[in-house]
C-alpha cells in the first residue's frame, strides 16, 4: 500500500527541506508544491487550531511525501522523517487518503505513541450518509473499513465500528467474510462480509482497494467455511473484468456463476491468503456473494 502525506511549512521549510530528507535509509517520493491559496482549507475541518490554520495559509509551499509502505508496517520510518521535517519548519500534516490533518505536533503524539486507538484517531475519518457510516482512511494500514446501517443507538453503532477497526490495528486478526464480530460477551454478535468500497472512485486517493467491513444486524450467524481459503489465482475480479471485455457485454448471472465455479484456486491458509491480498494490493471479490459484488464493481468502473 502506498501512503501520501501532504506537509506544508514555512520559509525556512522551504529553503530547508532537502537538508532535512538527507541521508534517510528509505527515503520517499517527494514532490514540491507551491501554495495555490487553499492550504488553509486543506486543514479547516476542525483538527487544527485557527492560528495554525492561518500559518498554513501563509505557508510557500508543501512537500508531498509517497511512501510504498503502510502505515501499519512503516509506522516507525514514517514518524521519524516526520520529525526531522518538523525540526526544518513543518507546519502540519495531511494523510491523503482520509484527508485527516493534524498541527505537525499533535500528528508526532498520535504516531509516535504505541497506541492503535491514536493511530485510528490520527488517521481515519467517519463519513455518514442515508442511515448508515463508514470509515475511511483504513486503507493507509492496508486494512478494509467498516460501515455499519444506523439501525439504533447512533454513538453506540460508530463507537462499534471504531472498534473493529482497532481491532485490526492492534491484533491484526485474520478475519474471513461471513464470520461474526462482537467487541465483548454482553453484545450480540454481527455478521461481519467484505464489499467492494463504494464512497469514492477507485482512482481517488480516499478510495479504499482493500474493501469495507459491513456489519450485519445483531443476532447473525456465520456462515459455514472450510479450514483453507480458496483464493483464485488470478484474481475473480480480473478474470471476469477481462471475460466482460471479451464479450463486449455484460455477463449474465449464470456467465459470473459459472466463471467462478471453473476458475483456477489455490487453497491456503488464511494468514497466507491475507498476506498474499496485501503484497497484490486489493481485495477480490467474496465468491459467495460474487454476482452481487460484481454488479457494483462493474458499474464503478464504467
Amino acid at each position: 500500500m502506498r501512503v501520501t502525506l501532504f506537509v506544508p511549512g514555512n520559509a525556512a521549510f522551504a529553503a530547508g527541506r532537502h537538508q532535512a530528507l538527507a541521508g534517510l535509509a528509505s527515503p520517499p517520493e517527494v514532490e514540491w508544491i507551491d501554495n495555490d491559496g487553499h492550504f488553509g482549507e486543506a486543514f479547516s475541518f476542525g483538527t487544527v487550531a485557527p492560528d495554525v490554520v492561518a500559518q498554513i495559509d501563509a505557508a510557500p509551499g508543501a512537500l508531498v511525501l509517497h511512501w510504498p509502505i503502510d502505515l501499519l508496517t512503516g509506522r516507525e520510518t514514517i514518524v521519524a522523517t516526520v520529525a526531522r521535517l518538523r525540526d526544518a519548519g513543518a507546519l502540519a500534516v495531511r494523510l491523503e487518503q482520509s484527508k485527516v490533518g493534524w498541527a505537525i505536533e499533535s500528528w508526532l503524539e498520535r504516531f509516535g505513541a504505541d497506541s492503535p486507538w491514536a493511530w485510528y484517531r490520527g488517521a481515519v475519518a467517519s463519513l455518514g450518509s442515508e442511515g448508515e457510516v463508514q470509515s475511511c482512511g483504513m486503507h493507509a494500514f492496508s486494512l478494509p473499513d467498516v460501515l455499519v446501517r444506523i439501525d439504533g443507538d447512533r454513538d453506540a453503532l460508530v463507537e462499534l465500528a471504531a472498534v473493529l477497526s482497532v481491532y485490526q490495528l492492534a491484533e491484526d486478526p485474520v478475519i474471513r467474510s461471513g464470520e461474526t464480530f462482537r467487541p465483548d460477551d454482553s453484545t450480540p454478535r454481527r455478521v461481519v462480509e467484505r464489499w467492494p468500497d463504494l464512497r469514492y472512485p477507485p482512482d481517488h486517493a480516499c478510495h479504499n482497494p482493500f474493501g469495507v467491513w459491513r456489519l450485519g444486524p445483531p443476532g447473525g450467524t456465520a456462515r459455514a467455511m472450510a479450514k483453507l481459503h480458496y483464493t483464485f489465482v488470478p484474481p475473480l475480479v480480473a478474470i471476469l473484468t477481462a471475460l466482460e471485455q471479451q464479450h463486449g457485454a455484460p455477463l449474465t448471472r449464470t456467465q459470473v456463476e459459472a466463471t467462478r465455479g471453473k476458475s483456477a484456486c489455490i487453497a491456503m491458509d488464511p494468514r497466507d491468503a491475507q498476506t498474499l491480498e496485501r503484497t497484490r494490493g486489493y481485495a477480490d471479490l467474496d465468491p459467495a456473494l460474487a454476482w452481487e459484488q460484481w454488479q457494483l464493481v462493474r458499474q464503478r468502473a464504467r
